[in-house]
């Protein structure tokens, strides 16, 4: 056979799975193109390069298997401009208010790749109980390898307090898809910490995506924590149910 008789059709099976994976029946993703589910823990503000518009609403809730404390965090994200998104989220521990949390994202120019796409998200928090101030600056970037795996990375700084007792910390996520079908999608989610001492904090977090339909997604992972505690481990439950419109 002669190669221009293999190039064609091996082009047009690649288009032809990129254009099904940017349709994927997935709430939950990292990027509308090339179609990356979105990390549970470290979620993003909609998905990069979202069309203006696009509103979603959604809720983590982590369980400490330890003591038996629950965390969780209602969210609103809104596209307000083409790859462009804002979001409000209202942490609680138990039952109390604990921070008021602004995010803002944005999509950079990834020269039309149809495998990578990258951006950027700055996150505002204050405490509810009293003025103390801390904020996140990340860089964000995402690769489909092929039709199953992909994967998304966030690299970043958090400064802890603003004034006072504040420290710079160095922040990453790390995260490996495989989508099993359209409806289940298989993830490991790595959160990592290092702090101006070096001291080297993390979580561990296996998770499934399970997908009812283009519009409602549900996370649930469960996995080993060393993050607010770097001398003990705790092992954490999580689920964080979107909906998006």
């Amino acid at each position: 056979m002669k190669p221009d008789a293999i190039t064609i059709p091996t082009m047009a099976a690649v288009a032809s799975l990129f254009s099904v994976l940017s349709h994927a029946n997935d709430a939950a993703l990292s990027s509308e193109q090339p179609s990356i589910p979105e990390p549970m823990l470290f979620d993003l503000v909609r998905p990069l390069g979202s069309p203006r518009g696009e509103l979603e609403v959604n809720n983590l809730a982590e369980h400490s298997l330890r003591h038996g404390d629950i965390q969780w965090a209602p969210e609103i994200e809104y596209a307000f401009a083409d790859g462009y998104a804002i979001e409000v989220e209202l942490p609680f521990e138990n039952s109390s208010l604990s921070t008021y949390k602004l995010a803002l994202q944005g999509t950079m120019d990834s020269h039309s790749s149809d495998r990578m796409v990258h951006g950027w998200q700055v996150i505002a928090r204050r405490q509810a109980d009293e003025d103390v101030y801390s904020a996140d600056a990340l860089y964000l970037h995402g690769y489909r390898f092929n039709s199953r795996w992909s994967t998304f990375n966030m690299l970043g700084m958090r400064r802890t307090e603003f004034g006072g007792d504040g420290m710079n910390t160095v922040l990453s996520n790390n995260s490996l898809f495989y989508r099993f079908s359209s409806k289940l999608v298989l993830g490991l989610e790595v959160n990592n910490e290092i702090d101006h001492h070096m001291k080297w904090r993390y979580r561990i977090t296996p998770q499934m995506h399970y997908n009812f339909d283009k519009h409602r997604t549900l996370q649930f992972g469960l996995g080993p924590s060393r993050l607010d505690d770097d001398m003990r481990t705790e092992w954490l439950a999580s689920w964080r149910l979107i909906y998006a419109f």
